[in-house]
């Protein structure tokens, strides 16, 4: 009795790490082949374990998909909770636009599978609505740290501002994922040149205004 109660952390740990491997595995097969034409058996021989071993944890390719997808949204809202929280005007555009691109990049990096289960809506309701309510709130974020830094400015010129933003993120994203070493680095500086360029003109016609407004009173 004692022997079986001393291998039942033991095992607990070797099934831990089994699904790890298991969720490892279909990640990367998911993001080469999507979700659609993924199967059990793939994933198995990716993770080099017969596909009755991975029944022993998950019953089907959903419950996988499920997993991992939970995974990207717990990781994806604790992301959005720390990146917005800094919005003091004394910080440096292109210091900002750093905070809140890099982790983004790092993350879609990281959850290489992201696209393939949410834009294929193979996850449960509650969890793709979990991540949508994320993506429908980032340019309302981007307006709470702009408005620090252009306070004369209307929430309709910096919501506009914020849209074009996540707009230009969204459209490059697909480029720069698959990207590695240098040319990786050289689409984020681009990316990042794309957007400083497009901002500072609209944040510093709002300073220009201030400024005709101080004169002429």
């Amino acid at each position: 009795m004692n022997r079986e109660r001393a291998a039942a952390p033991r095992r607990q740990e070797r099934g831990k790490r089994r699904m790890e491997s298991l969720l490892r595995a279909a990640e990367q097969v998911f993001a080469e082949v999507g979700y659609a034409r993924a199967t059990t058996n793939l994933i198995a021989a990716r993770a080099s374990v017969s596909p009755g071993t991975l029944y022993q944890f998950y019953p089907n390719k959903e419950t996988i998909a499920e997993a991992l997808a939970l995974r990207y949204a717990e990781e994806l809202e604790r992301l959005h909770h720390t990146v917005f929280a800094d919005s003091r005007a004394t910080v440096p555009l292109s210091a900002i636009i750093d905070a809140t691109i890099d982790p983004f990049l790092d993350f879609h990096r990281r959850a290489p599978a992201f696209e393939a289960l949410f834009l294929a809506a193979a996850v449960s309701p509650d969890l793709g609505r979990r991540v949508d309510v994320l993506h429908d709130t980032v340019a309302s974020r981007i307006v709470a740290m702009f408005e620090p830094r252009s306070r004369n400015a209307s929430r309709g010129e910096l919501g506009s501002a914020a849209v074009t933003a996540v707009g230009i993120v969204r459209g490059l994203l697909p480029m720069i994922t698959p990207l590695k070493g240098s040319k990786r680095s050289h689409a984020i500086r681009e990316l990042k040149t794309v957007l400083r360029r497009y901002l500072e003109p609209v944040l510093g016609a709002q300073r220009l205004r201030r400024r005709r407004h101080r004169r002429s009173s």
